[in-house]
């Protein structure tokens, strides 16, 4: 679309629900938030998953490509991104403008895709909010984790995060 000048070359948009959908402009905080999110989970995990940032989410149950702030996959092996080779099993939004977009619209599209666990990092508030086991759409579970408490990724229980460490 962009080869065509539907949209500029530069536009920041997401496919969701088949509508394309213009993406929130990033201030300083959610860039640095971004990038604090990805190195801590990157080092954490590894050697045990893949960190992404900004990586489409490719999902057979959904007519949408959405491209979480941060996304975790299960296989290490970077390379092995897009392929049946791995999973996402985490996917992480960092949310300001777009809180209410990312708790509802967003948490029932990474729900309906069955992504086992989606964090939003909502900087309003300052909070973690995790949402964990997606039935039918919606996350049967949502907790709300402050800075100085600690939270692991269900995948990796023996992980403990501090969310402290992923705010600005």
């Amino acid at each position: 679309m962009a080869q065509s000048g539907i949209l500029a070359p530069d536009e920041r948009v997401e496919l969701i629900r088949g509508v394309i959908r213009k993406m929130s402009p990033k201030n300083r905080a959610h860039v640095i938030a971004a990038a604090l999110v990805h190195d801590v989970l990157r080092d954490a995990l590894k050697g045990l998953a893949s960190v992404y940032p900004e990586a489409p989410l490719l999902a057979e149950k959904l007519d949408s490509e959405p491209q979480p702030d941060v996304m975790v996959c299960s296989n290490p092996d970077t390379r092995a991104y897009g392929t049946a080779r791995t999973r996402p099993l985490l996917v992480v939004e960092i949310a300001d403008s777009s809180v209410e977009y990312d708790l509802k619209e967003k948490a029932s599209l990474y729900a309906t895709a069955e992504i086992p666990e989606y964090w939003v990092v909502n900087l309003v508030d300052r909070v973690l909010e995790v949402f964990r086991k997606p039935t039918q759409g919606v996350y049967e579970t949502r907790l709300l984790i402050r800075p100085g408490e600690r939270v692991s990724p269900e995948a990796w229980p023996g992980k403990a995060l501090d969310v402290s460490s992923l705010l600005p």
